[in-house]
């Protein structure tokens, strides 16, 4: 069965492969924070405490925001599932494609977003440790 050309056996490889990839960020934060807290512990500069802070900070979003990507590709993977059962239901086809375009969309921004916040914060500690 194909689906705005992919079919369903390529979006529940898509989807595997997010969920994983949003797995390791989260472990990865986890070992970027402690990190944070090593160099939190050992300045007392208030400039420093204000970059602890801002890091902290988008540690926290990045969190929050794998969190609900998570959450919406667990949802579209229900979905699928229900459009494998009735594919001539027409709603849950525009719902699936949107959704899916969605939900591709905010995956691959993040990937960019979580790069980024990665090199930053190690060119930061770099210069801290």
């Amino acid at each position: 069965m194909i689906i705005n050309n992919k079919s369903i056996r390529e979006l529940h490889f898509d989807h595997e492969l997010w969920l994983i990839e949003m797995a390791f960020w989260k472990q990865e934060i986890e070992v970027l924070d402690k990190y944070l807290a090593a160099v939190n512990a050992s300045y007392s500069d208030t400039v420093v405490r204000a970059e602890v802070e801002h890091f902290q900070n988008q540690f926290i979003i990045q969190l929050n925001f794998i969190n609900s990507l998570k959450n919406d590709v667990k949802a579209q993977e229900s979905l699928i599932s229900l459009l494998e059962q009735d594919i001539s239901n027409k709603k849950l086809q525009q719902k699936k494609a949107d959704d899916e375009y969605d939900i591709r969309d905010r995956m691959l921004t993040n990937q960019k977003l979580y790069v980024e916040l990665k090199l930053s914060f190690k060119q930061w500690l770099s210069n801290k440790l």
